[in-house]
């Protein structure tokens, strides 16, 4: 679950990236680390990405968003966590939370300075003290449950948990009916409660499977892995239960706007490859992308502080925008540079007139040519059809009338 903030625009970008990145990252690494370090890592990479787009744009500057993940992998959940949305375990009639609120509130409520019903109506309930793209890195809280068949996880946006007690929700949770019910019911509560906020629920149940079985009575270690863990599988399979077992749930709020998902292959964006303007598939980190078009434009004739941004990897977008963007840098390239026209054969007068019509200069160098008239282009540097900025010399040589002067 991702809660965008910053903004309508802002919010849901940052939380559709956030989406994008960890479903990315997790799919490339299924099966090369073990789960508590594959979902540190794919969060750490969507806030270095959102971090890097706020950092591209005025508008979306202090753009930010909560992520809570929740990622199975054989009979093991992992959990992890930045911001204020929350996940709970409902086991054995008994409701309890697996994340630690990252806002004021929280902190206040741990230092007892006020009490949980006093949070629910606190002027500043609203603030965050952790969240991804507000800095180059983040530190993410990443915990592991061991399944059971029964339990029932949910994860929900402080649109819920700021309007729903926690014995409200675990009063749905043990009511009976299905996890669209519960999800329905807990939603009407928030709204029914004066809630103002977007609210959004995702609520799991657990079944028996030949991954899951019933757990002896014994205890388990407060974080990290869960006691009673089976024994190392076997590499086959571990490897089926990676790829048959694997759930990540990230459910997203946009500041009111429905949340776009933007998988790998519907993204695009424009850079420089081998000096030209090029359009790449795919997200611009850790090689991913692809060329899906290199054009004939040179990065070399854009305005600099526009070539520094192409050089660095313009913002997600759709394939039309970006075509649109490549259409936009062709029209500065073509204001700032000019293609060298055919000026041999031309008296000079003519020549220099043309140059100039396409903002040149004429750079005359006279020789001497016997047979041919005075006054006549008969080379010119660079030669015709290069395209060079606006203001650059041409070279050319004139034939110039009286005493031998070069002989060429």
């Amino acid at each position: 679950m991702a809660d965008g903030m910053g903004g309508h625009q802002a919010g849901e970008v940052a939380s559709s990236l956030a989406l994008s990145v960890v479903c990315q990252y997790v799919e490339d690494n299924i099966g090369l680390m073990p789960g508590e370090k594959l979902i540190e890592k794919a969060t750490a990479a969507a806030n270095a990405a959102i971090y890097t787009k706020a950092s591209s744009r005025v508008k979306f500057r202090q753009m930010g968003t909560t992520l809570t993940v929740m990622y199975r992998e054989g009979d093991t959940i992992y959990i992890a966590h930045v911001g204020d949305s929350r996940a709970y375990l409902f086991r054995e009639n008994k409701l309890r939370r697996l994340t630690r609120d990252h806002s004021l509130v929280a902190t206040l409520v741990e230092k007892g300075e006020i009490t949980e019903e006093q949070a629910l109506c606190h002027p500043q309930r609203n603030i965050i003290l952790k969240a991804l793209g507000l800095a180059p890195q983040v530190e993410v809280d990443v915990s592991a449950v061991r399944i059971e068949p029964g339990d029932i996880f949910l994860i929900g946006s402080d649109g819920l948990t700021g309007m729903a007690r926690d014995e409200e929700i675990a009063g749905v949770l043990a009511s009976g009916g299905e996890p669209s019910d519960w999800s329905r019911r807990l939603k009407d509560i928030a709204l029914d409660a004066g809630g103002a906020d977007n609210v959004s629920v995702v609520v799991i149940r657990i079944l028996e499977s030949a991954s899951i079985v019933r757990a002896p009575a014994a205890g388990r270690r407060a974080g990290g892995k869960p006691e009673g863990a089976p024994p190392a599988r076997s590499r086959r399979g571990r490897l089926r239960n990676w790829l048959i077992t694997v759930v990540v749930v990230v459910a997203l709020l946009g500041a009111g706007f429905g949340v776009a998902y933007h998988s790998y292959n519907r993204s695009f964006w424009v850079g420089v490859k081998d000096g030209k303007v090029t359009l790449f598939k795919g997200f611009p980190f850790w090689d991913l992308a692809l060329v899906e078009r290199q054009t004939d434009i040179e990065a070399r004739f854009l305005p600099d502080a526009l070539m520094r941004r192409v050089e660095n990897k313009l913002e997600l977008e759709s394939k039309s925008s970006a075509l649109d963007t490549i259409e936009s840098l062709e029209r500065e390239v073509e204001k700032n540079s000019s293609i060298v026209p055919d000026v041999q054969g031309k008296k000079y007068q003519v020549a220099r007139g043309l140059l100039e019509s396409v903002g040149l200069r004429a750079e005359p160098n006279l020789v001497s040519r016997t047979g041919i008239a005075a006054d006549i282009v008969i080379d010119q540097d660079p030669v015709p059809g290069t395209r060079v900025g606006k203001g650059a010399s041409v070279k050319v040589k004139v034939v110039m009338a009286g005493s031998p002067a070069e002989e060429v």
